[in-house]
């Protein structure tokens, strides 16, 4: 097996170094890299990579790593990824590139296009106020346009590589800078205003809290969630809920929030005021959680263990575990809450699962480095952005296949 020596690196050249090293095995080739130090950024950054790895820490102080080759690493990947809908019927992807496209969901077509990123990543619609959120990790930005096509409405610097905007009923967009410690905010108005908050090592995915008045970061390397007030931008909590906390769900009733905690491989649950509920154990890497609409299961994507826990959502007891494709990198629940689709990004297909049992409906090609998915609003039809193929996979959910694909260039 092939030894790197990275120790020289600080830890943001020695993931880009990783990567690198990572992106030229072939799938279950090993290699072993050691590095001065490992924090959550630079975890994070190979877990959102898909860099499969364990670490061991040396008598030297010193970090070891053992990663397993796989596919192309998400970060190296620039085609489409992240997919958003609309009640219209409309879709909204971007390329982790330069574009942005808006997809007519009825005739599975691209209905506008345009370059509006150097690096664009995941996006938040508002779809009661015509605008696009988009981040742009390349240039440090949080990017507006207008959702019908695509027209730049405003551009605010946020740094630390912003990526996951998210945006509240009020049309109030909030993004995170993970490698800073920091979360963006711009308030709508006659005119747009901004505002940047330091609010913890490794700011992940935000969410709105249920009463719209704060948002809350999930901060990974402090193992706690933050509350941040949407009024002024000011500090109201900081909640302890575990080991690496990455992202977020808010139960349907507004009672409960459910946290994903990748470096321990828990799932938490906390009351909007940040009252712990419980903590249970999910599995490996678990990253992404996401509640059905009728508000009885929790589903957790395991990145590391390749499979999906589903949890009571009132009691937080397992009642089954799912298995995936390789890196299940996108979790989503259609709208109508029959299916769950689960990605396989190191993998070609995705996995369709009944959301009331949890049991397999269909295993779909799809293409390569599929991320994320996106529903039109029956529930009945599905897209799924796939980085590496660089196209949008169409499925037909009630019978389960593909039926198209939608390429942006």
């Amino acid at each position: 097996m092939q030894e790197i020596d990275l120790q020289k690196l600080p830890p943001g050249k020695a993931l880009r170094a990783v990567l690198g090293a990572y992106n030229k095995l072939r799938p279950g080739e090993e290699i072993g890299v050691t590095i001065a130090s490992y924090p959550s950024g630079l975890r994070m950054g190979l877990v959102e990579a898909g860099a499969k790895h364990k670490a061991r820490h040396s008598a030297g102080g010193d970090w070891h790593l053992i990663i397993r080759g796989a596919s192309q690493s998400l970060s190296g990947a620039p085609g489409v990824h992240h997919v958003v809908a609309g009640k219209s019927g409309d879709v909204w992807t971007c390329q982790r590139a330069r574009c942005a496209a808006r997809i007519d969901g009825a005739a599975g077509a691209v209905a506008a296009m345009r370059e509006v990123a150097v690096t664009a990543s995941h996006m938040a619609l508002d779809e009661a106020h015509g605008r696009l959120f988009v981040g742009d990790a390349g240039d440090d930005a949080l990017i507006c346009l207008r959702a019908s096509d695509l027209e730049p409405l405003g551009r605010w610097q946020v740094p630390g590589a912003p990526q996951l905007p998210v945006v509240t009923a009020e049309g109030i967009a909030c993004i995170t800078g993970g490698r800073v410690g920091v979360l963006g905010i711009v308030w709508p108005g006659a005119e747009f205003r901004s505002k940047v908050v330091e609010v913890g090592n490794g700011p992940h995915d935000p969410v709105a809290s249920p009463d719209g008045r704060s948002v809350l970061a999930p901060c990974a390397g402090d193992g706690e969630v933050v509350r941040v007030s949407l009024a002024d931008g000011t500090i109201t909590g900081r909640f302890p809920v575990g080991d690496g906390p990455a992202h977020l769900a808010v139960h349907p009733d507004g009672t409960r929030i459910y946290v994903a905690n990748t470096f321990d491989g828990t799932l938490a649950c906390i009351t909007p005021e940040g009252d712990l509920l419980g903590r249970v154990e999910s599995g490996g890497w678990a990253h992404v959680p996401e509640v059905t609409p009728d508000g009885r299961l929790v589903y957790v994507a395991n990145f590391f263990d390749d499979t999906l826990s589903v949890f009571d959502a009132v009691t937080l007891d397992r009642v089954a575990t799912c298995a995936t494709d390789a890196y299940p990198h996108g979790l989503n629940i259609s709208p109508d809450g029959q299916n769950v689709v689960a990605t396989g990004f190191s993998a070609d297909h995705v996995r369709v699962i009944n959301a009331a049992t949890g049991d397999e409906r269909a295993r779909i090609e799809v293409g390569q480095g599929s991320a994320h998915t996106a529903f039109l609003p029956d529930g009945q039809t599905a897209f799924v952005g796939c980085s590496i193929s660089n196209h949008l996979a169409v499925i037909d959910m009630v019978d389960c296949r593909r039926i198209g694909t939608v390429k942006l260039n």
